[in-house]
């Protein structure tokens, strides 16, 4: 019995496979480049069926994790036919491999919260409408779509919301702030004030997806792996000024911007009710995560 994370090489991906090898589990990494994880790691193309049906045979796959993406708002705009092709056309050649392979029991796809688009409740449930508005959201949604069409296919999408950890590699809050504030810099952004976000720790995430990998049965095709609980960005400016009195930021109001141009649709909290029924429990409050985030920086930093 083995897991196949593909994407096994991204940030989430990494402490996937080092919470599921932790566990004693069998673990097969599959992504663009490797990093020494001390377990099997393919090299390969996520849109490469007939890689992903030799990998699925030859490790007697059992559960899948699916990862691999051209990941945010930011970058599905910078490259939008590579999202497309990653996101959409690779999923298309993962679904196809393991209903070609068989012996699948579970296949847990990293969705976003970027399917629901302006959020029309909050908290928002898997229930409300999707209406995704950035590229990267409305590729997620065409995935779980196409999940939820695949006759046969054990197919689960999690809903993550703003994951942050130490490590995260992206420039997306709160982590240019934690950067900011780790070198004794101010931040400042021109809008976003009036932003909420679900901000989800990692650790947190992981034992949300370890859930929905390992359940004997599941109720439902999605569910959202949060905290449950939105924060606006002033509010997080708040607590970060707690861990570092000198830092401060510059910080207009109105919709957050991704990029020059990209407006953030309308958040909120995400309602984890699904995820508590199959015993789904946030451990890592905001405070704590941002000060783990934290503390990983100033180590990072002043390391020789």
């Amino acid at each position: 019995m083995t897991v196949l994370v593909t994407g096994g090489a991204g940030f989430l991906g990494r402490e996937l496979v080092r919470r599921l090898v932790a566990a004693g589990e069998r673990v097969v990494s599959f992504d663009r480049i490797t990093t020494g994880a001390g377990v099997p790691e393919v090299r390969g193309d996520i849109t490469d069926r007939a890689l992903l049906e030799r990998v699925l045979r030859e490790h007697a796959v059992s559960e899948v994790v699916h990862g691999a993406a051209i990941v945010g708002v930011t970058a599905s705009v910078a490259g939008l036919a590579d999202a497309v092709r990653v996101n959409i056309d690779g999923s298309v050649a993962l679904f196809e491999a393991v209903l070609a392979v068989g012996g699948v029991r579970r296949l847990v796809d990293l969705s976003s919260e970027e399917t629901y688009g302006h959020f029309t409740a909050d908290p928002i449930t898997e229930d409300d409408p999707a209406r995704p508005i950035s590229p990267y959201g409305i590729t997620k949604y065409a995935v779980e779509r196409l999940g939820e069409y695949y006759a046969g296919l054990p197919y689960v999408a999690a809903r993550l919301c703003w994951v942050y950890g130490p490590g995260f590699p992206r420039r997306r809050l709160p982590h240019p702030w934690l950067e900011d504030a780790a070198d004794g810099r101010p931040s400042i952004l021109g809008q976003g004030g009036d932003q909420r976000i679900d901000f989800t720790y990692v650790d947190d995430v992981v034992d949300g997806v370890l859930l929905l990998l390992h359940a004997d049965d599941l109720a439902h095709r999605a569910y959202n792996l949060a905290t449950g609980e939105a924060t606006g960005l002033r509010e997080l400016a708040a607590e970060i000024t707690k861990l570092c009195p000198d830092w401060h930021v510059d910080l207009g109001g109105g919709p957050l911007e991704m990029a020059p141009g990209v407006t953030a649709a309308r958040k909120g909290a995400l309602d984890i009710t699904r995820a508590r029924a199959l015993g789904y429990a946030p451990r890592v409050s905001l405070a704590d995560g941002l000060a783990r985030t934290l503390a990983a920086l100033e180590t990072a930093g002043s390391t020789p």
